[in-house]
């Protein structure tokens, strides 16, 4: 079974590695994610990130902090709020952004899905962009039904944004993610991800390629 699941990455991982052949720029980013349960209703996600910018144009493009606080509703729904600033390192300015969100997520037998809908509004100086986005994503344990200590998991999800800003014509993005993870203790996991974006597609099409490295820390 569990090399039944590695022949999947693999296909994923060369879909997507033939997809990034036409990549306008590569970038890395790393993040450290720490998150608390109190077994009520309440749980909290802080992360500190960092984006990089490949090839000839290397260099660190900004460092982000971020907190996120759901409240669960119903069985499986949370609705939470988060705030987010951003050091853009490469201009005289700097984001600040604050998110509204619904999530919906559910296991059926090995298989984890999760819907989540967002409302970002962005402040860059004296702009603010509005962000509408969509993600659906899967989750699957490569060894019996759930992830134990030293055992490996997939992922995938895809995500919609429609943009909008003031005396600028709205556009999308699209987003294509797949992740490659490893709960190395009961606390903490390592997860890999590879993302494909097309920024603004509808309009002047950008088409960036993500190496995310992660750490998820439950405390």
């Amino acid at each position: 079974m569990t090399s039944y699941y590695f022949r999947i990455l693999i296909v994923l991982l060369l879909s997507q590695t033939a997809v990034s052949q036409i990549v306008d720029n590569t970038l890395f980013q790393n993040a450290l994610n720490i998150s608390y349960d109190n077994n009520y209703r309440w749980s909290f996600v802080s992360a500190l990130e960092q984006r990089s910018l490949t090839g000839d144009d290397a260099g660190l493009l900004h460092i982000q902090a971020s907190h996120y606080t759901n409240y669960e509703v119903g069985f499986y729904g949370q609705i939470g709020i988060g705030i987010m600033y951003r050091d853009l390192r490469n201009s005289n300015t700097s984001e600040l952004r604050i998110t509204e969100q619904y999530a919906y997520s559910r296991k059926y037998n090995q298989l984890k899905m999760a819907h989540r809908i967002r409302w970002d509004q962005r402040y860059r100086g004296d702009r603010i962009t509005h962000r509408w986005r969509y993600r659906y994503s899967i989750a699957l344990p490569l060894n019996g039904i759930q992830t134990d200590k030293n055992e490996w998991y997939l992922g995938a999800s895809v995500e919609t944004l429609f943009i909008a800003e003031n005396l600028t014509k709205p556009f999308w993005d699209q987003r294509l993610i797949f992740n490659l993870g490893n709960q190395i203790s009961r606390n903490f996991k390592l997860q890999l991800s590879t993302e494909y974006r097309w920024e603004s597609f509808t309009q002047n099409t950008e088409r960036l390629l993500f190496i995310n490295l992660g750490g998820y820390w439950s405390l």
